[in-house]
């Protein structure tokens, strides 16, 4: 490892320590966040079928795409405002505030006349001879829905970054926890009056009810301001992280496109998929909140030593420090994910058989997100670009072609294989130019020798057979014996590689200070 001869060199691993403990912080409340989430996720699928469970899918994706609508404005914004404010600059931080939030309410009715415009084609210019499409009027009156409720997504998304830029980072993380909270309570209520319906109108109350929490606990006044300069140097310094962003969007979404558009009846097979996703989008999420944390660092790292190997060094070291958890999160869904969640939800059932597909193709997706971020750092996003790029084509081919014979499980196929491809390209391209082929090498290494125990364990516990009585099978409890079995013989195979893991990661940060390491 270089040496750094000012800070000392000890600086790094307690530098490691600090973050592995802020990073905890973020998980714990993001698993508590997506603990009140699937109990959201329960009451759709038991409100809705999921025909009209698909429909409400493919409407979120058009509400959450309202974000982009910006070109990057606000992204910059976020970039920007925080180090304004850092060197005294408040008039600056707040023009910039200012002309972002002019651009994004502009750009997002524009996208909202462009649904609405959308809506008026379909009627207008479809053929009367083709059938009648079962669900044409909840399409028709969600997207008209989706266009009204955008403006107010955008407007309190932009209100929790510039909080985040002002490290309102406890209030942020309130109205993130209170979110899942009140539309758990909010969506049960609305299904049972109205259901898709009320479901939308649900939607739009929770955006009214966090922008009020926003504003209540640390107000922020935000004003109409245009500047035509201002607002095209933005754009052009959030333009390649948006798309950057826009293209993993796409990696991680094509599938549920993929099925909309080409799978025999799409939003039932979509609503079915959605269990699947359920039992491994978890994986993604924790290493995407592992990442906010880490960027922080790897921005301290770079400006501390201006030294792009110790940023390489350090994103790696982030990587194979998140491994563990992730694989033995993922042992445990690939055992009792399918059982459990048929389950809780039998009108799904069918969806569960994609979970196994599906899920290497999120822990690598995963693993690929420090190095993403390594490259950001770097301001690298072209090259990231077209690596993405190569990736998502992947994705979309794979997933094009299997969809037709295989269904659901091709499409998750398509999305592991197409997975596999952006994390060899996205680690390649980030490491091999700083650090050499070889450290890439290994660093590839690691992290398989790290899962082979769980890859075996996870084998191990959910294929073999058990000789239970045959009686137990008529009596309705062999499928519960077999559970129970299942799920203690992982933990039991898991708990020597956790002991390993938090003896060498100081307890993800719990202890009081970082443990030091013989030097080998």
């Amino acid at each position: 490892m270089a040496t750094v001869p000012d800070p000392p060199a000890a600086e790094p691993r307690s530098e490691d320590h600090q973050a592995l403990r802020h990073s905890l912080i973020v998980v714990v409340g993001g698993q508590l966040e997506r603990v009140l989430g699937t109990l959201t996720a329960l009451a759709l699928r038991w409100g809705l079928t999921p025909e009209l469970l698909g429909v409400y899918t493919g409407l979120r994706l058009y509400l959450d795409n309202a974000n982009r609508s910006s070109l990057g404005v606000s992204l910059a914004a976020g970039q920007e405002v925080p180090l304004h404010l850092a060197a005294g600059r408040i008039e600056r931080a707040e023009r910039i505030q200012n002309v972002a939030h002019t651009v994004n309410s502009i750009s997002v009715w524009i996208y909202a006349l462009g649904l609405l415009g959308l809506v008026c084609w379909n009627a207008a210019w479809r053929n009367p001879a083709l059938p009648t499409d079962p669900l044409a009027t909840e399409w028709t009156y969600g997207l008209i829905a989706v266009a009204l409720i955008a403006p107010l997504k955008r407007y309190q998304d932009y209100l929790i970054v510039m909080q985040r830029a002002r490290k309102g980072f406890q209030v942020t993380t309130e109205v993130q926890v209170l979110d899942s909270l009140v539309f758990a309570l909010l969506a049960v209520i609305g299904l049972a009056v109205a259901g898709l319906w009320g479901l939308l109108g649900a939607v739009g109350a929770l955006m009214v009810f966090n922008i009020g929490y926003l504003q209540w606990r640390r107000p922020l006044r935000l004003a109409f301001e245009w500047d035509r300069r201002e607002a095209v140097r933005l754009m052009v310094v959030g333009f390649p992280i948006w798309l950057n962003t826009l293209l993993f969007m796409l990696v991680t979404s094509t599938d549920r496109l993929v099925i909309l558009w080409l799978a025999d009846q799409p939003e039932r097979s979509v609503g079915l998929y959605t269990v699947a996703l359920m039992g491994t989008g978890w994986a993604l999420d924790l290493a995407g909140r592992i990442v906010l944390v880490m960027g922080t660092y790897f921005q301290s790292t770079l400006g501390r030593t201006n030294d792009p190997a110790a940023v390489a060094r350090q994103a790696i070291r982030a990587t194979e420090a998140q491994a563990t958890p992730l694989f033995a999160g993922s042992a445990i869904a690939y055992v009792a994910g399918p059982t459990f969640l048929s389950w809780l939800m039998p009108g799904y059932e069918a969806g569960v058989e994609a979970i196994h597909p599906l899920l290497p193709g999120m822990i690598l997706l995963g693993l690929a997100l420090g190095a993403r971020q390594l490259l950001i750092s770097l301001e690298r996003v072209w090259s990231l670009a077209g690596v993405t790029t190569l990736g998502w084509l992947t994705v979309t081919a794979l997933s094009v072609a299997w969809v037709g014979e295989s269904g659901i499980v091709g499409v998750a196929w398509g999305v592991s294989l197409g997975a596999l491809v952006t994390f060899l390209l996205t680690t390649a391209l980030a490491y091999r130019p700083i650090l050499g082929a070889s450290a890439w090498s290994l660093h590839l290494g690691r992290l398989i020798k790290r899962s082979l125990w769980w890859v075996v364990g996870g084998a191990l516990a959910a294929h073999p057979p058990l000789p239970l009585p045959q009686t137990w099978a008529t009596i309705g409890w062999q499928g519960l014996v077999e559970f129970v079995i299942r799920t203690g013989f992982l933990i039991l195979w898991a708990m020597p590689a956790l002991y390993l893991w938090g003896r060498d990661h100081d307890w993800g940060g719990l202890s009081p200070r970082p443990r030091r390491r013989a030097k080998r």
